[in-house]
């Protein structure tokens, strides 16, 4: 199977890599094999800006960003040496890595070789991916990221849950980056371990009966319509968005039982509608390969940490809760 994680934009590319690669094969293949460095900014007159770096490409010269003096590189090998560890380790077998905007955002993906089925549905198969994220831009952290990826539609759903995220699997960019390191690999073989609890719950979600008028109930408290002070003054600016948000939450609970592998009776076909409404659904726009860049950005987006993300977890926290019940309501009106 082959990664969605592809071009952000015109200047992207991917590939595949082959599942015994060695390091230098994944570095060299993928366009990974590249060093930034640390440059002074400088004034139109030439005078230096001491508070400041330009970070760069060092073959291309291409740049990346504008940083403060505490930054420090953390290169692609920096990265990708303990991530190669540990795709030996676990067994994991390389995917596909790629470059974003020439490499000021990079990516490497490798599937887990246990995948698990749920109970009552032993067709519905989840796969587990990890994945190396490499950020030259000065605005985001390295991350380490464990994935689960439903086959069905090729949902991802993130499993860096709450006690996940308290563990530094992240890498910035300031202060001690080798030890950093080392804390995000420990934190992220912790993580790991926790895709058993997500298998739980996913037969937890499964066993939850719900009905599609539960699942209206269900999108109504996911998405809720907040009425600003002026949109309480423009009647037509509120109808507008209103109707929107209705049209998104009805295309969810049409995936509730319509969507990749739903069949529309239980809490974990809410879920799944859930996630194939944010990472799936084609971006409007007139031009159709500004359509498709902007629905792999979104795609991207919601698998790293994104607006998407959070709405998947709170999904699953609101869904998970047997506290929670969902109130039958048959329109929004």
């Amino acid at each position: 199977m082959s990664s969605n994680l592809v071009s952000l934009d015109s200047r992207a590319s991917a590939g595949e890599i082959k599942r015994d690669a060695n390091l230098d094969d994944v570095m060299r293949t993928c366009g990974l094999d590249f060093e930034t460095e640390l440059v002074p900014v400088h004034s139109p007159e030439g005078q230096e800006i001491t508070s400041k770096n330009i970070i760069r490409r060092a073959d291309t010269r291409q740049v990346f960003g504008v940083v403060g003096t505490g930054y420090r590189v953390v290169s692609n090998l920096d990265m990708l040496e303990p991530f190669h560890r540990m795709v030996k380790s676990f067994g994991a077998q390389y995917e596909s890595a790629g470059v974003i905007s020439n490499g000021k955002r990079c990516w490497v993906t490798a599937t887990l070789p246990d995948t698990f089925k749920l109970k009552n549905r032993k067709d519905d198969e989840i796969q587990q991916r990890i994945m190396a994220l490499i950020s030259n831009d000065g605005l985001n952290r390295n991350a380490y990221l464990s994935i689960a990826n439903r086959i069905f539609c090729n949902n991802q759903i993130q499993l860096i849950n709450r006690k996940a995220n308290e563990s530094n699997y992240k890498v910035r960019h300031i202060g001690d980056v080798d030890q950093q390191l080392i804390q995000a690999q420990l934190g992220f073989e912790n993580a790991l371990a926790l895709t058993k609890e997500f298998e739980s719950n996913a037969n937890v979600l499964d066993g939850m009966k719900m009905t599609k008028n539960q699942m209206r109930g269900f999108v109504h408290q996911l998405l809720p319509f907040d009425l600003t002070p002026d949109m309480e003054k423009d009647k037509t600016r509120a109808e507008r968005k209103l109707a929107r948000l209705d049209s998104k939450r009805e295309e969810m609970v049409r995936l509730f039982d319509e969507g990749a592998g739903n069949i529309g009776q239980s809490r974990w076909d809410a879920l799944n509608a859930v996630t194939e409404f944010l990472d799936h659904r084609t971006a409007n726009h007139k031009d159709g390969e500004i359509a498709k860049r902007k629905t792999n950005s979104r795609f991207v987006s919601n698998v790293i940490n994104g607006g998407g993300h959070r709405l998947k977890q709170h999904a699953m926290s609101m869904l998970i809760n047997e506290m929670h019940s969902f109130k039958a309501v048959k329109s929004y009106a």
